[in-house]
């Protein structure tokens, strides 16, 4: 008989699998569905760093310095003239989230999540012995000028404020903790709480532990739509036709969340922000610490013997179409701080989506519009980061507990 106690997750990213991990090891019945195959987009080719108490992508600052970007294909940020005239309300809600005030208020919720989560980081890969080149080393959020020194200090002071464990070095000091780096770099705010790993290596890792626990995991079975009862979810139904049966449905599809909670009533207005990475191996010293290059908004994180430069950002609509331009400047970007660079031979090269929301808070909590569905999408960039956390608060909702979080910010009725 179809077992409808179960719990069904909707996607085999990070947070879908954390999710199934949590409740198979509280006992519950869950099935996890996803439409291709375990940690198939963002959370198999982005950066690698979980770096805690991170701002979310709405700054101050940064609206102005978007829109003298959005239309250079060679630029952090770009947004396709067709895209941006879809985008306009999410722009606008976005463009009035960079502000301090929203910023403060978005950071303290962001540094009590990753206070959840960073330490569910070494229970999860001591108590499951999963292999994923897991390092300590903290993220450096590296500068070259002085503008780029001052944002760094204040991220510095920001941290500090929330009680993260950062220091400022100066250009000579990350110079010699790192010899990769060139002779002139302004100086890094050295986040020493921050970790990295392989985010593919470790969410494959986490779906089979949540496997050994019991959870069913189904891969390469797209689903089409969610079965509503009397206003209520009741299951999937998959494009094969079959239907799974659910007490309740947890959405963590990604972008893909948006189009299926749309057909169940529920509004999650969300853009595909497309990020790429490049893996090298650079002819000069090898870098040790994770980093992130201030001003080119390139991440820099040793990865299995290579170096995987991750980033921009890219809105396009839904598609994984790669621009070559996007990916030459990620790698012009980090020859502008690290030796060896030019010249190197690209390796591995990708392209995703993640899920932006206009506010840069994720889309966590119970619908009010489809009773027994559970949200949690929209994490763009801080998917690995919010991992392990998130599936703690989707466990918890699921079970009927009270989540240790305050989830009123991140609700889904909140649009």
């Amino acid at each position: 008989m179809p077992d409808d106690t179960r719990t069904v997750i909707i996607g085999g990213g990070v947070i879908g699998v954390c999710s199934a991990y949590e409740l198979a090891r509280r006992g519950e019945g869950v099935t996890l569905i996803e439409a291709e195959r375990i940690a198939a987009g963002a959370s198999e080719g982005n950066a690698g760093q979980m770096a805690i108490a991170h701002p979310p992508l709405p700054r101050p600052g940064l609206a102005w310095r978007a829109a003298r970007w959005m239309f250079d294909p060679k630029s952090p940020l770009l947004i396709s003239p067709r895209a941006g005239w879809s985008m306009a309300p999410w722009l606008w809600t976005f463009w009035r989230s960079c502000s301090p005030r929203v910023l403060e208020r978005s950071m303290a919720l962001l540094a009590v999540l990753g206070r959840l989560t960073r330490p569910m980081f070494d229970e999860i890969i001591e108590r499951e012995s999963i292999d994923c080149g897991y390092t300590r080393a903290g993220v450096m959020e590296v500068a070259r000028t002085d503008a780029g020194a001052r944002e760094g200090r204040d991220t510095v002071a920001m941290l500090r404020g929330l009680g993260v464990d950062a220091v400022w070095l100066s250009g000579g000091e990350v110079v010699e903790r790192e010899p990769a780096f060139k002779a002139g770099v302004a100086g890094a705010a050295w986040n020493r709480e921050s970790v990295s790993l392989d985010p593919a290596r470790f969410t494959r890792g986490v779906a089979e532990a949540a496997r050994r626990h019991g959870a069913i995991i189904r891969d390469r079975a797209p689903v089409r739509r969610l079965i509503t009862r009397d206003g209520a979810v009741a299951g999937v139904e998959l494009e094969s036709g079959e239907h799974v049966p659910a007490a309740r449905v947890v959405l963590a599809a990604g972008i893909a969340s948006a189009r299926l909670g749309r057909a169940a009533g529920v509004r999650l207005p969300m853009q595909a922000g497309k990020g790429y990475h490049r893996e090298i191996e650079p002819a000069g010293p090898a870098l040790t610490t994770p980093c992130v290059l201030i001003e080119r908004f390139v991440a820099c994180t040793p990865m299995n013997g290579r170096l995987r430069l991750a980033g921009t950002l890219e809105f396009t609509g839904v598609n994984t179409r790669m621009r070559r331009a996007r990916l030459d400047a990620l790698s012009n970007g980090a020859d502008e701080y690290l030796k060896g660079v030019r010249g190197a031979a690209p390796g591995s090269e990708w392209c995703g989506l993640r899920p932006c929301t206009a506010d840069g808070l994720p889309i966590v909590g119970p619908s009010r519009r489809a009773g027994g569905l559970i949200v949690a999408t929209g994490h763009a960039m801080l998917g690995m980061t919010l991992g392990p956390a998130t599936g703690r608060l989707v466990a918890d909702l699921a079970q009927g507990r009270t989540p240790p979080v305050d989830l009123a910010p991140m609700s889904p009725d909140r649009f």
